[in-house]
């Protein structure tokens, strides 16, 4: 099954397409990506209007998605089950390392 959605992400509009032999797999998908948390958990902030889409890469070569909160820099990370599938994460605000 083919399926494609459009979502906006702040100012930016996002078209996601995908084709997977089950169904069910292409749908999931498509819900997960176009509906990310639009309520910020740290700051309160709600709708897609103040956030945005940004992604990383850690030193081992791991890609992270997030949808970042303008407002207070919280992510809401892009998390993946073991079993398959994916989910967006709570927002949280980074605070690096602690030193002791």
């Amino acid at each position: 099954m083919k399926a494609t959605c459009k979502t906006r992400i702040g100012q930016a509009e996002y078209t996601f397409e995908f084709e997977e032999r089950e169904e069910m797999e292409t749908l999931h998908k498509i819900a997960v990506l176009s509906n990310p948390r639009s309520k910020c958990n740290e700051c309160g902030e709600y709708g897609m209007q103040s956030k945005v889409l940004d992604s990383n890469k850690d030193k081992e070569g791991n890609i992270y998605i997030n949808v970042v909160c303008t407002k207070c820099g919280a992510k809401s990370k892009l998390g993946q089950y073991k079993a398959g599938g994916w989910f967006w994460h709570e927002y949280k605000k980074w605070e690096g390392k602690k030193e002791e």
